[in-house]
């Protein structure tokens, strides 16, 4: 019986997207094929690939990028192609773009396909992927299997670090929503479209609108009271939380998916007001993700003191300088109702010249490339847990108010168990951020290519 996803990419160009992919369809139970010889930088072990591919393949990944005319890859394609003809399986090979490149260069042989695309964004793919292997029935375990998940981690570390096979609990960036809203409330106003306008611009509690409708999760009394003027409303729709983005009652909503989007409309609102209340200050990326980032000034003493991974104090500065600018710990939060009802909290970096305006432009992009250099993973957690810390002025629970009402977001992320480990036996980098958050460039980490001059930098 066919079990076996294979993927179909050029060494080692396309290894960062393999390897992801890789993770996430064996994350989710498929039995994932990866050629570890291969990632590593080794020969094409063309035996194995041909065996892998005629007899236990089930559906063949391609990834489509600029280097698909490389030989390794165009003779995949081929054996690829015999296959799907003999499983008389049109779909057997499923292609993905994952790099700037056109449809129309992609090889012959899934042109008239349907190209998934995983550009520029790769995440975008996985949910037509996920759909395409449901439908056409691939098989997968209700877990993850641990020895593909150590092959890939094997694979991605390069040899540089000692899988260890005994589960480890890591800590993750989701922060999970411990007590929901009560209820989604759709209020009602019978008078001028005007009026309405006019009462909304100026709402200070967050909502979504709706035709003559307006959602959310505020009790009526508050909600009256937080326009500029006062309306008279009445509740059309009181939705309890979890019947609502259950879909076993969503109000005026037909369909399920209205319901969700409009519930994590208001948790991301919820979170903003948070934030501003606590004196972050807003920025808008270029993929117009919406940020909340630390100014100066905003933390007594400029540093947080919070509880570690480890379960002891220490202490994080949120802001610093570097060179003759200054750096910010900015938060990205988007809410999530499945699989589990939280807020994912990724923390990024801001640049200012005066402690409190955004810097933007492809500049920025390599000054923080070359300021995050020796930030490795537990600068970042760290960072992440202070600024959560400050957020609920240190409790293990923030509360979010919603009129006379609260939920509740807990202060400090899930963790999750993990069928392998590893023991890092790399070397630490050194450190270049002083107490204060200052940065002090060490010659080990510079980069021509992601450094800037003096003159640059003045500019």
């Amino acid at each position: 019986m066919r079990t076996t996803v294979f993927i179909t990419h050029a060494a080692p160009e396309d290894n960062d997207f393999a390897l992801w992919l890789s993770s996430k369809l064996a994350t989710a139970g498929y039995r994932v094929w990866v050629d570890k010889q291969r990632l590593r930088g080794g020969d094409d072990f063309w035996g194995e690939i041909d065996r892998i591919l005629r007899n236990d393949a089930i559906k063949q990944i391609v990834v489509f990028s600029k280097n698909c005319t490389k030989p390794g890859v165009k003779r995949e394609l081929a054996i690829g192609s015999i296959v799907a003809q003999r499983l008389s399986d049109p779909k057997f090979m499923i292609p993905i773009r994952a790099d700037d490149v056109r449809f129309t260069d992609a090889p012959p042989e899934f042109v008239r396909g349907n190209i998934l695309d995983a550009y520029p964004q790769w995440y975008n793919c996985l949910d037509d992927l996920f759909t395409a292997l449901s439908e056409t029935a691939v098989p997968r375990s209700p877990s993850p299997d641990a020895a593909i998940l150590s092959a890939i981690v094997e694979a991605r570390e390069d040899g540089r670090r000692l899988v260890v096979h005994q589960r480890e609990s890591c800590l993750t960036n989701w922060f999970p929503i411990s007590e929901p809203p009560k209820s989604v409330r759709y209020y009602r106003f019978d008078g001028s479209q005007a009026q309405l306008t006019a009462w909304l611009s100026d709402c200070r509690c967050p909502y979504v609108p709706l035709g003559r409708l307006v959602g959310s999760f505020v009790d009526p009394a508050a909600f009256s009271e937080a326009g500029p003027f006062p309306l008279t409303w009445s509740t059309a729709y009181d939705c309890p939380f979890m019947d609502f983005i259950s879909g076993d009652d969503t109000g005026p909503l037909a369909e399920r998916s209205g319901a969700t989007n409009h519930a994590v409309d208001l948790l991301r609102q919820h979170f903003s007001k948070l934030a501003q209340s606590r004196g972050l200050l807003s920025v808008e990326f270029a993929n117009r993700d919406l940020g909340w980032f630390f100014p100066d000034g905003l933390v007594p003493g400029g540093r947080v003191v919070f509880e570690g991974a480890d379960g002891r104090p220490h202490r994080r500065a949120l802001s610093g300088k570097f060179k003759a600018l200054r750096w910010h710990t900015c938060l990205i939060v988007k809410p999530r109702l499945w699989p589990e009802l939280v807020y994912r909290v990724h923390a990024n970096l801001v640049l200012t010249k005066d402690g409190r305006t955004p810097l933007p432009g492809d500049r920025t992009h390599r000054r923080r490339r070359r300021l995050t250099r020796s930030w490795w993973n537990d600068v970042w957690r760290d960072r992440l847990l202070a600024a959560m810390s400050f957020l609920g002025d240190g409790n293990q629970q923030i509360a979010l108010t919603a009129g006379s009402e609260t939920f509740q977001l807990a202060g400090t992320p899930m963790l999750v168990d993990v069928p392998v480990s590893y023991e890092a036996i790399d070397p630490p980098p050194p450190s270049e951020e002083d107490e204060e958050g200052n940065i002090i460039q060490s010659a080990v980490l510079d980069d021509y290519d992601d450094d800037l001059d003096e003159n640059e930098e003045d500019e």
